[in-house]
């Protein structure tokens, strides 16, 4: 067996940057994007999850399948100014919340 080996890679401890982070509010860490599960002050640990399906505010009218990207914690279009790839949508945008598939 591979003793190289970390884990499946859902999820990890990671250290809260400047601003700190708030539970189930996506921030992108350079160009890798994790949604911490609890609140942290800068420098402070936390776990970050880096998959699964994530209810999210929304703008626009974003369609299921869609490519988005996350933008001060919530769903843009693709290729959004300063914005950083998130996933595709699972379900049509609706209520200014969408549910997205975090693909790294």
């Amino acid at each position: 067996m591979a003793k190289n080996y970390q884990g499946a890679g859902m999820q990890r401890a990671f250290i809260a940057p400047t601003g700190g982070v708030s539970s189930g509010v996506p921030i992108a860490l350079g160009a890798l994007v994790v949604v911490p599960l609890e609140d942290a002050a800068k420098g402070q640990p936390f776990t970050g999850v880096l998959g699964g399906s994530w209810l999210l505010p929304s703008t626009g009218a974003l369609k299921v399948g869609a490519k988005v990207g996350l933008l001060a914690g919530g769903l843009v279009a693709d290729g959004t100014a300063d914005s950083v790839p998130f996933g595709k949508l699972l379900a049509d945008a609706a209520g200014g919340f969408a549910e997205a598939l975090l693909i790294q």
